[in-house]
Order: structure tokens, then C-alpha cells, then sequence
């Protein structure tokens, strides 16, 4: 997951490297971003920026900057060019968000195939293999804003532990029952202090742009312009370049800080747009392995509930043979672990981990009324 800080210390060069040169902008980078500072560092050993121009973006806008700084190009003429660069690099970034989550996409549907071999006698843990693929959707994302996971974590296993004693000691239910009723009171625990916190961060990231664009655009229009509110985390970042504008005081600067900041905040509107767009179908799978486990429990329970290998030779029907294959235990268990290992990465890929977990009783639940088919 990238820092906002990396982005705002591109935001920062951009706007530095014109007017003071791509040493000075690097220093000021490199306050912000470890990626800088490493750079800033490899500055003191090479002759040119030039050398640098390959192994990541940064050092191909560094280089790209320092040809058109060193050969005196005007500083209007250079910023575009830059911020041109920096949009290129925006643009790539994004399709990058949505190649991978594509990529989650086919790869759940593929898991949820793989899973099913449990009538086979794959082993229901199969299930969890969605998680495999939560680092591929966490490189690419941005930190938006910074959670409490202690409280909401500890009230989930306060959850746990009712849902355990309930079903156990007052309603003596079986064990499967137990284990999904257990995890769904989980998720519900730790939904009640979860989702204050992302509720109040969806609130706030609503009015964020509107804020953002009238706060630099007073920058131009008012003589006592007032910087951003620090409601969030990207507009708390962003408050350092707004004070850099408001310093500078000329039309040019403050309207070049205008045109990267309005980049950067599309770059951020698209990139959470793709997560909530792109992640609710990463549960196309799970919806149709619920279909096909209710379809056999209803149909077949008395197939199902034989864990034997049928051998009679008179068997024609397709589903009576597959429904034989596979014991109810082991469907229902793949089910519990394919159920919640989706519910938490589609909360990743909306957003966060911590969404994904908020959302799996909305995936359990329906488990509970197939058991009471089989």
C-alpha cells in the first residue's frame, strides 16, 4: 500500500522543479518520501540525474525534469511538461489498479471451481486460497486514511466468545452450526466499532474534493483564503502545499499548484471508484457456489448425507454421482471457509480488510439456511 506521502512528494517536485531546480525540489521531496531521500542519496554519488532515468517512475521524472531545467527551457514551458509526465505516470498507476483487480477477479472464479473438487475429496480448506491474493490488491492501493483495528478486534472476540456460549451451552447445536454462528457473531462484534469509523471516513471523503478545490481556488479569488480543513488524511498533506502557494503569493506558482493538486485529486476519485466498482465481483464465485451447494442439498440430501463412494452400476443421472462424492460436513465447511475468505477480500478491494471482515455475516448467513436443508 503507497503513502500518501509518496504522492504528495510527487506533487511537491513537480511543483519545486521549475522554479528552483531538481536539487533543490529532491531535498524537499525527500522529507516526505523514503523513495526521494534514496534518491537524494544516489544525487550525491552520480555526475547526472540523467544516469538515473531508470528503475522506477521517479527517477525517469527526475531526469525527464533536469533536461528541461539544465537546458534553461522557461519555467511555464517545463512545468507542463513535468505535469504531463506525472499524468502519464497517474494514468499507468490506475491501470495498473484495475489490471490487478481484474486479475482478483479471475482468480476467485477459479478458486471457486477448485473449491468445489471437495466433492472430489479436495480438502475444504481450499477455501482460504482467496487470501493468497490480498497482497496483489494491497501493493496497488493508496492509504486514504488510518483505522482503529484494537477496539473493533477486541469486540469481535467478544462476539466470538457469545456466539460460542450461546450456541454451545443454550441452543446445543451442532458444531458446524456452532463454528459458522460463532464467526458471523464475530464479524458483528467487530462491525459495531468498525464501521462508525468507515461510515465517518465515507462522509468525509464526499465533500473531500469540493473542499480540496475551493480551498486552493480561493488561493486565486479572495484576499484572506483559507487552507484546507484536515479532515482527512489526503487534505491534511495537502495543507503543506497550499501553504507553499500562499507563501509564493505569485499567480503563476498558485495556479500550477491549482493544476497538480485538480490531478492528483481525479487520480484519488478514480482509483476509489475502481475499488468499489471492480470488488463486489470478486463474490460472482462464492454467490454461484451457494447456488450449486443449495441446488444439490435440496435435490440430492440423501446422497449427500453418505460420505461413501456409491458403486451401483445403475446410476445414470450426472448430479446423483456427483452429489454422491461428497459427505455434507465437507460442503458446508468449504462453503464457511470459500464465504469468508471472499467476504474479506472483497472488503479489501473496496477498501479495506477491516470492511471485509464487517461483511461476513452478510456472506454466512446464508449457510445457516442450507443446513437446515441438509
Amino acid at each position: 500500500m503507497t503513502s500518501i506521502k509518496e504522492y504528495i512528494a510527487d506533487l511537491v517536485f513537480v511543483i519545486r522543479a521549475p522554479e528552483d531546480g531538481t536539487d533543490l525540489a529532491v531535498s524537499e521531496a525527500s522529507r516526505l518520501s523514503k523513495a526521494w531521500f534514496k534518491l537524494s542519496m544516489l544525487l550525491n554519488v552520480v555526475t547526472t540525474p540523467w544516469l538515473l532515468r531508470r528503475g522506477g517512475y521517479r527517477r525517469e521524472l527526475l531526469a525527464y525534469a533536469h533536461s528541461f531545467v539544465a537546458s534553461g527551457t522557461d519555467p511555464d514551458v517545463a512545468f507542463m511538461a513535468i505535469l504531463n509526465k506525472l499524468n502519464n505516470v497517474l494514468s499507468s498507476r490506475l491501470q495498473w489498479v484495475n489490471a490487478s483487480l481484474t486479475a482478483v477477479i479471475v482468480l476467485s472464479i477459479m478458486t471457486g471451481v477448485l473449491t468445489f473438487m471437495t466433492i472430489l475429496g479436495a480438502p475444504p480448506i481450499v477455501g482460504l486460497i482467496n487470501l493468497l491474493y490480498i497482497p496483489l490488491i494491497h501493493y496497488y492501493q493508496i492509504e486514504l486514511t488510518k483505522y482503529d483495528y484494537v477496539k473493533p478486534l477486541i469486540s469481535g472476540f467478544v462476539g466470538l466468545g457469545i456466539g460460542l456460549a450461546a450456541s454451545l451451552l443454550l441452543l446445543r447445536l451442532p458444531a458446524l452450526m456452532t463454528t459458522t454462528i460463532s464467526i458471523i457473531t464475530f464479524g458483528i462484534g467487530f462491525a459495531a466499532l468498525y464501521m462508525p469509523q468507515f461510515l465517518k471516513f465515507i462522509k468525509d471523503y464526499l465533500g473531500m474534493y469540493n473542499r480540496v478545490s475551493k480551498s486552493f481556488g480561493e488561493l486565486l479569488l479572495v484576499s484572506d483564503p483559507k487552507p484546507p480543513t484536515p479532515r482527512t488524511l489526503v487534505e491534511r498533506e495537502l495543507i503543506q502545499l497550499w501553504d507553499y502557494a500562499y507563501s509564493r503569493g505569485s499567480r503563476d506558482v498558485v495556479e500550477r499548484v491549482n493544476m497538480v493538486v485538480d490531478s492528483f485529486m481525479n487520480f484519488i476519485g478514480q482509483v476509489v471508484r475502481s475499488g468499489f466498482l471492480y470488488g463486489p465481483f470478486i463474490a460472482v464465485s462464492y454467490a454461484m457456489m451457494l447456488a450449486l451447494a443449495a441446488m444439490l442439498l435440496a435435490l440430492h440430501a440423501p446422497a449427500l448425507a453418505s460420505s461413501a463412494v456409491s458403486g451401483a452400476t445403475g446410476i445414470s443421472s450426472a448430479a446423483l454421482i456427483i452429489s454422491g462424492l461428497a459427505n455434507t460436513n465437507a460442503l458446508l465447511t468449504m462453503l464457511i471457509a470459500l464465504g469468508a475468505s471472499t467476504s474479506v477480500i472483497v472488503g479489501k478491494a473496496m477498501h479495506s480488510i477491516g470492511l471485509g471482515v464487517s461483511l461476513i455475516p452478510l456472506f454466512l448467513t446464508p449457510i445457516i439456511t442450507l443446513m437446515g436443508w441438509a
